[in-house]
């Protein structure tokens, strides 16, 4: 399962000329960073992120909705970096959905 991440700064729609839904349609926009197992940091991801920056992020192809989370920050992190942002879908999953007419 691929981990997709989409610069998502806001610069770019208000100044940047680009259209937000046309931008976040295009899948050739996205990288992919896949699952690492076993490997240092075991089961997960390692990924960059530079600092000063909004990013959008999913998991898998349709955007797999999760409970849980953690980030790790890399060592070279220092006080004086500037924040990340990341911006995912949240997905209120229902077991059963019953419609009566």
């Amino acid at each position: 399962m691929g981990f997709k991440i989409l610069r998502y700064d806001d610069e770019l729609f208000t100044t940047g000329g680009y259209n937000q839904t046309e931008y976040l349609d295009n899948a050739a926009e996205y990288s992919t960073m896949f699952f690492k197992k076993k490997l240092d940091p075991m089961n997960g991801w390692a990924v960059p992120f530079a600092t000063g920056h909004k990013y959008k992020i999913h998991f898998g192809m349709t955007g797999l909705d999760f409970e849980e989370l953690k980030i790790t920050m890399s060592e070279e992190w220092l006080e004086t970096d500037q924040s990340i942002y990341l911006v995912h879908n949240w997905t209120d999953v229902r077991e059963a959905i019953d419609v009566n007419y």
